[in-house]
């Protein structure tokens, strides 16, 4: 059986924007009316802000449009998963390789659980790019203990795309591999299950399984993480269904044959959606597994959530620059190109909302020009702007507590708000020209002081300060950039957040039904070890 998105999600999508510009264009039209066509400076930065709200609609509507959709549709998009869960592997003959990759992260009780796999012709190898002695010492400890290989090499080239390069490039004595971070965790049955897909596809290369985050260590992590258990199921079914499916980095399996059709991982950041394109445009699709439940962990603290988000930036950025006109080229349907331009350029594009804010805080008021929108367009607007926090209130609104809930949804709208700089940031030396870097989320963290607090989130502090003088300059409020200014001041807030011990009171229900075939994903209250 071949596997083949379909076009339904897409064609919705754009039936919604599409009525939603029928109301803005005859606000265009005046604008441009009462501006006359004697100020080209004007028109100009009219065109601006018309494109960029367009753009912010048409990406808010795709967030919105997905959850519903998938919510409308749950049974049957997920029937998929539970037919193939019901077949039988018969041929036990292919060897898969688990590779786990470490940088001065090594964990060995996550790799412990990942190696005894009931699928019997595994091997396991560890691709050690560490530079402490400490942890080099610990990976050669483990895998004298476990019979392992360890695989290291001079230099670093390539970040996590070059480690696994080093070692399968010109290999050939195996059919599929599995990619670990260092804090994965695989369920026993993984490469068994896993397998059930490539038989049950004949044109798919990689199978991306499903994540919880679990081992939470304090209350940021204890706060935060149920945005990952939610956040998976959602979107990747309805991608796998409808829209571009990729490798998403950790807890997946490749074949030998998809990575060797695609020349090997691209030597980038975003080296896991790179390589999907590259495997697409070869004719192999991802999978997307929701029955192979895998562990992750959170970010342990607000200074790694923001590395991370910040290298994320980073990498679709330089992926922006790299695949965009590959993409174009591929043969790839319109509505997968459009996903992929959808999902994977709106972190880099946030920095757009700069010139946005620019253009009506700043430039047209100081040529003397008011916007004459009329007040109702700014409902869509705001609704959008929450577009991708509704997945998370329509999950976990019967699910926990009503005060845990009001207190997830605010934290977590205050949490992503407080990205814009560091998007803003990222994206702007993107432009002038400084190279991505792979970051790795940093593991460990330590109790914050507030000085502390203050002085790592610098930045945005002088951000909110500078934003908030701007809109009371030429606005006299500020309530213009209240979404914005709050949420940059509640850095140092987040940041003393992770201080102290997780409690152990529950926050979710202890089963979470996920789909109609009743795959259970175990709350990680119940899964921290």
């Amino acid at each position: 059986m071949r596997k083949n998105p379909n076009i339904y999600i897409y064609i919705y999508i754009l039936i919604i924007w599409l009525g939603l510009l029928s109301f803005f264009i005859p606000s265009i039209i005046i604008e441009y009316n009462l501006a006359g066509t004697n100020s080209f400076a004007v028109n100009f930065l009219l065109t601006l802000n018309a494109i960029f709200i367009c753009y912010f609609w048409l990406n808010g509507t795709k967030d919105i449009v997905y959850v519903i959709y998938y919510y409308l549709n749950s049974k049957r998009l997920s029937r998929y998963a539970e037919r193939i869960s019901n077949t039988r592997l018969k041929d036990k003959s292919k060897k898969v390789l688990l590779v786990y990759c470490t940088c001065d992260d090594f964990e060995e009780s996550s790799l412990k659980k990942c190696i005894r796999q009931t699928y019997k012709n595994t091997e396991t190898v560890i691709l050690d790019d560490s530079n402490k002695e400490d942890y080099k010492n610990r990976v050669d400890a483990f895998a004298r203990k476990n019979n392992i290989t360890v695989i290291r090499r001079k230099d670093r080239r390539g970040f996590k795309a070059g480690n696994i390069n080093n070692y399968l490039k010109n290999k050939t004595d195996y059919d599929y591999f599995v990619i670990l971070d260092s804090d994965e965790i695989i369920p026993k049955n993984f490469v068994t299950e896993c397998l059930k897909y490539f038989n049950y596809y004949d044109n798919v290369g990689i199978v991306q399984c499903t994540h919880i985050a679990t081992r939470n260590k304090n209350p940021f992590m204890k706060t935060f993480h149920i945005g990952v258990n939610s956040h998976w199921p959602t979107y990747q079914i309805v991608k796998h269904n409808n829209g571009f499916m990729s490798l998403l980095g950790h807890g997946a399996m490749v074949s030998r044959q998809c990575y060797e059709a695609a020349g090997g991982m691209p030597e980038v950041v975003a080296e896991d959606l790179c390589f999907s394109i590259e495997a697409r445009d070869k004719g192999f699709f991802a999978a997307f597994a929701p029955n192979i439940v895998c562990e992750e962990e959170y970010p342990i603290d607000y200074v790694a959530f923001k590395k991370r988000h910040s290298k994320w930036t980073q990498g679709n950025f330089e992926f922006m620059k790299k695949y965009t006109k590959k993409i174009l080229r591929t043969k790839m349907t319109w509505y997968e190109k459009m996903d992929i331009f959808l999902f994977t350029y709106n972190l880099p594009l946030t920095a757009l909302f700069s010139l946005y804010l620019a253009i009506n805080l700043i430039l047209l008021p100081s040529l003397g020009y008011e916007l004459h929108y009329p007040w109702w367009l700014i409902i869509p607007t705001v609704i959008f702007f929450f577009a991708p926090i509704v997945n998370d209130f329509i999950t976990w609104f019967t699910k926990i507590r009503k005060k845990d809930f009001l207190r997830y949804m605010i934290l977590t709208f205050l949490l992503y708000g407080s990205m814009l700089y560091q998007s803003i940031k990222a994206s702007f030396l993107a432009v002038i020209g400084k190279k991505a870097v792979f970051i790795v989320t940093p593991k460990t963290t330590s109790k914050m002081t507030l000085a502390e607090a203050i002085e790592i989130n610098a930045e945005e502090i002088s951000f909110a300060v500078i934003v908030s003088d701007i809109s009371i300059l030429f606005k006299n409020s500020l309530v213009p950039v209240a979404l914005i200014v709050v949420p940059a001041l509640c850095s140092v807030g987040l940041t003393l957040y992770s201080n102290g011990r997780s409690s152990k009171r529950k926050i979710t229900s202890n089963r979470h039904h996920m789909q109609h075939s009743e795959i259970i994903l175990e709350n990680s209250s119940n899964q921290d070890n």
